[in-house]
C-alpha cells in the first residue's frame, strides 16, 4: 500500500510505470542475485573436495529466487518486492554441510579432515598445513590419490552428502514455511519481536563477520584480491543505503566496470582465463552445470543415500536458524517501511511468504523471503511503488538459470564473488553493529561486542547464543529490579482513604493511632526475585529499627497490609521472603494482611505457606482498613475507659454526653448559643431507615430533601445494588453514620452522581427545601452553623 509520493523518491517525485525502467531494475537486480547465488553456493559447499555440488547449490539458491520472486512479485502488498534467497539461511547451511560431511566420512570409514570449521577458526591444523593464508585445494580428500584409493567410499560419501543436504535444505525451507504462515494466520508477529533488539542486533553481527570471513576465503586470503574486492563492495553497499546517485547507473557500473577492468588488466599481461584460473588461481575452479531436475533425482530418487544420523546432527543449529531466520524476515519487512513509500501488512507478508515457502520446499531450495536491499534498488530505478513487472522479469530471468545453464559462473573472478560479499556483508556491520551503537545504550551495545566475541573465540554459534541468552537474562535482572515493586510510596494508616465517615475527633483518634500501627504497601507487577527484597527489607528494617530504639509497644508497628490490586504474580523466591516475613512479623506481634486477593490467589497463597487462615486475607482493601480502625477503636475505648475509672466526674460527663448523642445529632453542629437558639426540631422531619432495603435516591437524581443521620448507617454506590444477591454488591464509595450529612447536593440544586441505600436500621432528620428556607429565615444561625458543618464534611469528603 503507497503511502506517499516523495518519501523515498528523493524529492523527485513518482514516476510513471514503464516497461523500460522495469526491465532495467530487473536485468540490475538479477546481476545481483546470480552473483549472490553463485557465492551462495560457493558457501554451501565451501571446501574444494566437496566442489562437486557447488553448481547443485547455485540450482537450489536460483530455484528460491524463482520461485519466491514470483510469488512476492504477483502476491505481495508491497508490488516492487524482490523475493529470493538470502544470506543468513545459506550460512546457517553452510555449517550444516559441514556437520554432515563429517558424520557421513565417519559411517564409510574415512578419516576427514581436521578442523572442519575453517572460518570458524584461526590458525587450526589441516593435513599438517596451517591455514588462513591460502586455499584448501592442498588437502587430500577424495581427490587425486586418495579418490583412488578409496574409490568405493568416496563415491559413496558424495552420493549420501548430496542427497542429505538437499533433504536437510528441504527439511529447513518447511519448517521455517510453516512457521511463517502460522504466524502470519494467526496474527503472531507481534511476539517476535519481542526478543530484546540487542541480542537481534548481536546474532547478525555474528552473521555480518561469517560473511566477511567468505569474502577473504573466496579471496584466498590474499590482499591483492581482497582489498580490490572490499573497495567495490563496501562502497557500493554505501552508495544503495544513502542514495548516492540513479540506482539504474550506480549499480551496473559499479558490479560491471571493475569486472571489466580486471580483464582488461589480465589480458594486458598476456593471460587467459585458464592461465589466471589455474596458474594464478584468480578464479574458482571450473564448475560443471548440472541439470534442474538433479535436485529431485539425487534425493528423492536415492532416498537410500539421505543418512538421517548424520541429518540429526543438525538439528540443534536448526533451532538456532529457526530463530534467527525468523527474527530477519520480521527486520526485513519492517525496514521496507523505512526505505519506502509503503505501509506494511506484517501478518499478510509473512504467511505469503510462509505459502510460497510450501514450493520452495517442494524443489529442494533454500528458504526464501523479501529481500530489503533489492526492493530499495528496484523502487529506485524504477521510480514508483506500483509496477510489478520488474519482480516478475526479474524471477523469469532467474528461472532461465535454473531450467538452463549457469555455466557463465566460470567467467566470474574470486574478486568479483567477495566483491559481492562484502557488499552483502557490509550492512550487517554499518546497521547491525556499529549502526546499533545510536539506538542502544551502552551496556546493550556491550552485550552485542560480547556475544560477537564469543562467536569468533569458539567459532560456532550455538555458544554465542547460550551467551546472549544469558546476558539477556541477567540484563532484565538487573534492570527490572530496579523497578520497584510497589505502586507510589508506602502509605501510614493515616494517608489511607477509607470510605468510613465520622465525626473529626472521632477520626482524628483513629488517625492518630493508624499513623504508627498500619503501613499499607501497594504492590505492583511481578515480584520476583530480584525485587522483592526491596519490599520485604523495607518492612522488616522498620520493625528491627523499632526494636533498636525500644518504641513503646503502643506506638509500634501493629499491622502491613499489602494490596494486590496491580500484582500480576510472583515467582518462588518472591512467595519464600514473604512468608520469611510473615513469620518474623508473627514473632514481633505485627498482623499481615494481603488485600485485593481473591479465592484463587489466596488458594494459592496457602498452598505456598504465605498466609496460614483467613483472617490474613480480604478482597478488598477497605475491608483490612476498616478491620484495623475496628481494633484501634477497641484499643482507644479501652484507654478512656480506663480514665473514666480515675473519677466520678469523668465518668458523669461521658454518660452525658452519649446521653446527647442518643438524643439528637446536633451535639458537634449547633456548638454556639446562637445557633441553639430556638428549637431545631421545628424545622426539620424524621425517617426510618431499613437495612438494605431503603433506597434515598438514585444515580443523577436531583433529591429534594436534605439527611442528617441520627442513628444507622447509609452507604453511597456507584450503581444501585442488586437486591436480590447482596454477595455481589460493589464495595462502597462512603458510608456516612451518627452525626454525617447526605445529600449536600441539594443546598446547590445538583444532581447526585450515585445511589444512597440504607446499610442498618436507623433514622434519619431530613430537611425540604421548604423547611429549609423557613430556618434560614427565622433561625438564621442555626442555619449558618448546619451549612458549616456540611461544608466541612464536604470538604473533608473531597480529601478522602
Amino acid at each position: 500500500e503507497a503511502v506517499g509520493h516523495d518519501h523515498g523518491a528523493h524529492g523527485h517525485g513518482e514516476k510513471a510505470p514503464s516497461i523500460l525502467t522495469a526491465a532495467a531494475a530487473a536485468v540490475i537486480n538479477y546481476l545481483l542475485m546470480f552473483g549472490l547465488c553463485c557465492a551462495y553456493g560457493m558457501i554451501m559447499f565451501e571446501d574444494d573436495w566437496n566442489g562437486a555440488h557447488r553448481a547443485l547449490g547455485v540450482k537450489m539458491n536460483l530455484g528460491t529466487a524463482l520461485a519466491m520472486g514470483l510469488i512476492v512479485a504477483c502476491g505481495s502488498k508491497i508490488a516492487v518486492g524482490i523475493g529470493g534467497p538470502d544470506l543468513n539461511p545459506v550460512v546457517f547451511i553452510g555449517g550444516f554441510v559441514q556437520t554432515i560431511a563429517l558424520k557421513i566420512a565417519t559411517s564409510v570409514d574415512l578419516t576427514y579432515p581436521e578442523s572442519t570449521r575453517r572460518l570458524e577458526g584461526h590458525g587450526e591444523l589441516v593435513q599438517g598445513r596451517l591455514l588462513g593464508s591460502a586455499s584448501t585445494s592442498n588437502v587430500v580428500f577424495c581427490t587425486d590419490d586418495h579418490l583412488v584409493q578409496y574409490q568405493d567410499e568416496c563415491e559413496e560419501y558424495q552420493a549420501q552428502l548430496r542427497a542429505t543436504v538437499i533433504f536437510t535444505t528441504f527439511f529447513s525451507s518447511a519448517v521455517l514455511g510453516l512457521l511463517f504462515f502460522l504466524i502470519g494466520k494467526f496474527r503472531l508477529t507481534k511476539y517476535v519481536s519481542y526478543v530484546p533488539t540487542s541480542i537481534q542486533e548481536a546474532f547478525l553481527s555474528c552473521i555480518g563477520y561469517k560473511v566477511f570471513k567468505y569474502a577473504l576465503k573466496f579471496s584466498n586470503y590474499e590482499p591483492s584480491q581482497f582489498v580490490p574486492a572490499a573497495c567495490v563492495g563496501v562502497p557500493l553497499y554505501f552508495m544503495k543505503a544513502y542514495h548516492v546517485g540513479n540506482p539504474a547507473l550506480i549499480m551496473p557500473l559499479g558490479l560491471l566496470v571493475p569486472l571489466g577492468l580486471f580483464y582488461v588488466y589480465i589480458y594486458a599481461q598476456g593471460v587467459d582465463v585458464d592461465t589466471a584460473r589455474y596458474t594464478y588461481d584468480l578464479f574458482f575452479p571450473k564448475m560443471d552445470d548440472v541439470d534442474f531436475w538433479t535436485i529431485w533425482a539425487d534425493s528423492l530418487g536415492k532416498f537410500d543415500k539421505i543418512n538421517f544420523s548424520a541429518w540429526s546432527a543438525t538439528l540443534a543449529d536448526q533451532a538456532i536458524m529457526v530463530i534467527v531466520i525468523l527474527l530477519d524476515c520480521m527486520l526485513k519487512i519492517s525496514s521496507t517501511e523505512n526505505k519506502l513509500p509503503v505501509k506494511t501488512d506484517k501478518d499478510y507478508e509473512i504467511s505469503l511468504y510462509g505459502a510460497g515457502n510450501a514450493l520452495v520446499a517442494a524443489s529442494g531450495s533454500t528458504v526464501g523471503y523479501m529481500q530489503l536491499k533489492f526492493n530499495v534498488i528496484n523502487y529506485g530505478v524504477m521510480g514508483n511503488v506500483h509496477d510489478r513487472r520488474g519482480g516478475v522479469i526479474y524471477a523469469i530471468l532467474c528461472g532461465v538459470g535454473f531450467f538452463w545453464t549457469i555455466q557463465h559462473f566460470n567467467y566470474l573472478p574470486r574478486f568479483f564473488l567477495s566483491a559481492l560479499l562484502f557488499f552483502a556483508g557490509a550492512g550487517f556491520v554499518a546497521e547491525n553493529l556499529w549502526g546499533s551503537r545510536k539506538y542502544l545504550s551502552g551496556m546493550e551495545w556491550l552485550e552485542i561486542l560480547i556475544i560477537l566475541a564469543v562467536f569468533i573465540i569458539s567459532g560456532e554459534l550455538l555458544p554465542a547464543v547460550v551467551v546472549g541468552m544469558l546476558l539477556t537474562a541477567l540484563s532484565f535482572v538487573v534492570k527490572y529490579a530496579k523497578v520497584p515493586a510497589i505502586a507510589g510510596k508506602p502509605l501510614r494508616g493515616s494517608e489511607v482513604a477509607t470510605p468510613l465517615r465520622k465525626s473529626d475527633l472521632v477520626m482524628q483518634r483513629l488517625q492518630h493511632a493508624l499513623g504508627t500501627w498500619l503501613l499499607v504497601i501497594k504492590l505492583k507487577g511481578f515480584v520476583f526475585f530480584g525485587s522483592v527484597k526491596g519490599v520485604t527489607k523495607m518492612v522488616a528494617g522498620r520493625m528491627e529499627q523499632e526494636e533498636a530504639d525500644c518504641v513503646p509497644l503502643y506506638r509500634r508497628l501493629k499491622f502491613v497490609i499489602f494490596d494486590c490490586a496491580q500484582l500480576d504474580g510472583m515467582d518462588v523466591s518472591a512467595a519464600k521472603a514473604f512468608k520469611k516475613l510473615v513469620s518474623e512479623a508473627k514473632a514481633m506481634h505485627v498482623q499481615i494482611i494481603f488485600t485485593s486477593v481473591d479465592a484463587a490467589r489466596a488458594d494459592e497463597m496457602k498452598r505456598r505457606e504465605i498466609i496460614t487462615n483467613d483472617k490474613e486475607w480480604s478482597t478488598e482493601l477497605s475491608f483490612a482498613v476498616h478491620h484495623v480502625q475496628k481494633q484501634a477503636r477497641n484499643y482507644i475505648e479501652a484507654v478512656v475507659a480506663r480514665w473514666l475509672t480515675l473519677s466520678p466526674a469523668f465518668q458523669l460527663h461521658d454518660d452525658l454526653v452519649r446521653t446527647q448523642m442518643t438524643f439528637e445529632p446536633f451535639a458537634s453542629i449547633l456548638t454556639s448559643d446562637a445557633s441553639r437558639f430556638g428549637c431545631p426540631w421545628r424545622y426539620c422531619g424524621r425517617m426510618n431507615i431499613k437495612k438494605h432495603q431503603t433506597l434515598l435516591w438514585e444515580p443523577f437524581d436531583r433529591h429534594p430533601k436534605l439527611y442528617l443521620v441520627h442513628s444507622g448507617t447509609v452507604g453511597i454506590y456507584a450503581k444501585v445494588p442488586a437486591v436480590d444477591n447482596e454477595e455481589a454488591w460493589d464495595s462502597p464509595l462512603a458510608v456516612y453514620q451518627q452525626g454525617s450529612f447526605l445529600n449536600l447536593e441539594m443546598l446547590a440544586h445538583r444532581r447526585n452522581r450515585a445511589a444512597a441505600v440504607a446499610l442498618s436500621d436507623g433514622e434519619l432528620v431530613c430537611w425540604s427545601m421548604d423547611q429549609w428556607y423557613r430556618m434560614s429565615r427565622e433561625r438564621p444561625m442555626m442555619a449558618k452553623a448546619i451549612l458549616q458543618s456540611g461544608m466541612r464534611q464536604s470538604m473533608q469528603d473531597g480529601e478522602a
